[in-house]
């Protein structure tokens, strides 16, 4: 059977996000999903690809006008944990400069303020960070304590999760939860417990959950 080749190497922005959104829709998980071709051979740009994700993701407000729900959610899955060149490839498999990678984690940001927090798109918003999280906790095949690149990316991680967990939108500040608990960062006991105390409406169930991610304890 002949392979079906998408190059998007020199693909535009627009192009791009074509690439990531617009497909026929298919139950997440199903062998139907345009990603989960056998025969799909994708040809892509480390950088390119990270260049392209972080405007993209920078101005997620936009994707809402162009695409419907269904393509939003199973475009997210694709971007962590998809097509060939993806999030969770250029963040930890990939030689792109730490610099970039950390900047495209910070554009992650704008994705949850303009996007998830308008519509959380099924499970997307909150198994984002499973998708690239996961290799530190519980995984554990990054080492942020012995290894100064992972520890960058730990650390860049956290900032964004931070940030995340300071918006309005319970989906966002769940998610960022659950991202801090994959993330496992040293600093995240002290930015669980403001983040409780700040939030008296929380019930003992929610505060429960919080407390588990700062320990990591929420797989």
């Amino acid at each position: 059977m002949p392979r079906t080749v998408i190059d998007i190497r020199n693909a535009s922005l627009d192009q791009f996000k074509d690439f990531v959104f617009d497909h026929a829709v298919h139950s997440i998980g199903s062998d139907q999903v345009w990603y989960h071709q056998f025969d799909l051979e994708i040809r892509f740009d480390d950088e390119h690809n990270a260049r392209c994700f972080i405007k993209m993701l920078t101005d997620a407000k936009g994707l809402l006008s162009k695409y419907d729900s269904e393509k939003l959610e199973q475009g997210c899955w694709a971007m962590f944990s998809g097509f060939d060149g993806n999030l969770n490839y250029l963040i930890w498999d990939s030689a792109i400069p730490i610099k970039t990678k950390e900047d495209l984690i910070a554009s992650m940001y704008f994705i949850y303020r303009d996007l998830f927090a308008v519509d959380p798109l099924g499970e997307a918003c909150e198994m984002w960070w499973d998708g690239l999280a996961y290799e530190i906790h519980p995984l554990k095949r990054a080492d942020p304590e012995n290894n100064p690149h992972d520890k960058r990316i730990q650390d860049a991680m956290f900032e964004v999760l931070s940030k995340i967990l300071l918006l309005e939108s319970v989906h966002c500040q769940s998610a960022a939860l659950h991202g801090l608990n994959h993330v496992a960062h040293p600093d995240t006991e002290n930015i669980v417990k403001k983040y409780v105390e700040s939030h008296p409406e929380l019930s003992e169930a929610d505060i429960d959950y919080a407390y588990r991610c700062a320990k990591g304890n929420a797989l």
